[in-house]
């Protein structure tokens, strides 16, 4: 299946990024790749997503993140440079 680029802006707060990772997964998208960066008071992060089946829209899931109270801006990302998926992950 086709990865979903998007780019969400949110103030830190305590449980933000839970709630955020909760619609997306909850929208049945699964993270392949995702870049975070926080000032202290903002974050920004880029995830690269990977719908699990055909029926899934991002716009409609990008909408549900973008009514989180600590969310301020959505951003579905045209043209992303392609993300390669690692396939093994060392477990401790």
């Amino acid at each position: 299946m086709k990865l979903e680029h998007i780019r969400i802006e949110f103030r830190c707060a305590e449980g933000a990024l839970r709630r955020i990772l909760g619609v997306i997964e909850a929208r049945a998208f699964a993270v392949r790749s995702m870049q975070m960066g926080s000032d202290g008071n903002r974050a920004v992060m880029t995830l690269a997503l990977e719908p699990l089946d055909e029926s899934r829209r991002v716009d409609i899931m990008l909408r549900q993140v973008e009514r989180l109270y600590d969310v301020e801006t959505t951003i579905r990302l045209s043209n992303a440079p392609p993300v390669m998926e690692v396939a093994n992950v060392a477990t401790a």
